[in-house]
């Protein structure tokens, strides 16, 4: 792959840290590892803080050890992999700290300025739990008040508001609040793929027009209905529906790696080769796939000033 890559979400901290990817940052048996993004000249990873209140009722403390675990995994490959806070150029390999499961506050408006402190730059207000900011993209609901506060706050301390696993409610609400662009940082289109982790046309419309981007994710459900498998030819139809409907700077790349299963034909960096190809022949042209790959994430991640 000969164009640099920006991934808006990947769960490689969560994964090594849980031992559900075995092995280290250089190598491991998931789908990131710095072994894999050698095959391309640049890939800045957002790599998310992920969160399962199902798993752990310690939401704050448990954010806390995976930063501890991810400030360990970079000082660890420093010579490699730079943990960085804006994209301004696309050199080597960089890091960007991100959060899934704004529950990790849990109703603590404070800790989102802790959370700016260690350079997160995107946070994903809730995961498929309600929690004390709204609910799931499965249950219905608005956005709660203290929701109405944490995306003031965010906006406040430069963190991206994302809406991927949010609710349609909650997605109007969000949007009916923020002045700044907001993301969706792992989602597809529901005309393509009818999910309610999709995104509807209006809602792709919406996050357009806020500036904002959508990163197309591999993950199986969300990419067809009927399959376990995530192919190429599949997420050329979702790319270019999210291109008829929102535009070419809407594009963005959001994997979801290390936080996904199934078969998937392009499961990992060293294989986006295939994944470009199929694009360039769908007709895309290289100036919006630059802007898909990287140059669109780069705008909004560095755009927050």
């Amino acid at each position: 792959m000969k164009t640099p890559i920006i991934d808006l979400h990947t769960d490689t901290i969560y994964a090594l840290r849980r031992s559900y990817s075995t092995g280290n940052l250089r190598s491991n048996s998931g789908h990131v590892d710095l072994n894999r993004m050698d095959s391309c000249p640049s890939v800045t990873v957002c790599f998310a803080l992920f969160v399962d209140e199902e798993e752990t009722p310690r939401r704050w403390a448990t954010v806390n050890e995976l930063h501890d675990a991810f400030t360990k995994y970079t000082q660890e490959h420093e010579q490699t992999i730079t943990h960085i806070h804006y994209p301004t150029e696309m050199v080597s390999h960089q890091a960007i700290l991100t959060v899934e499961e704004g529950g990790v506050l849990e109703g603590d408006i404070n800790r989102v300025a802790t959370l700016a402190s260690w350079g997160v730059r995107i946070m994903t207000l809730l995961w498929n739990w309600e929690n004390e900011i709204g609910f799931p993209h499965h249950r219905r609901g608005r956005l709660k008040e203290f929701g109405y506060h944490v995306v003031e706050a965010m906006e406040e301390q430069r963190i991206l508001v994302d809406v991927s696993h949010v609710n349609d409610e909650g997605i109007d609400d969000v949007l009916s609040r923020a002045t700044r662009p907001i993301i969706a940082s792992h989602s597809n289109a529901r005309a393509i793929c009818n999910h309610t982790r999709n995104l509807s046309d209006e809602h792709i419309r919406s996050i357009a027009d806020s500036g904002g981007v959508i990163g197309l994710t591999f993950c199986p459900p969300f990419v067809s209905e009927r399959s376990n498998h995530t192919s190429i030819e599949a997420l050329v139809a979702h790319l270019a529906h999210l291109f008829r409907i929102g535009g070419k700077e809407v594009l963005a790349l959001g994997s979801d790696f290390d936080g996904i299963t199934g078969s998937l034909e392009v499961a990992g960096y060293e294989e986006m080769e295939k994944l470009h190809e199929a694009l360039i022949r769908s007709g895309f042209s290289s100036a919006i796939l630059d802007g898909f790959w990287y140059k669109n994430a780069q705008r909004v991640l560095g755009g927050i000033d």
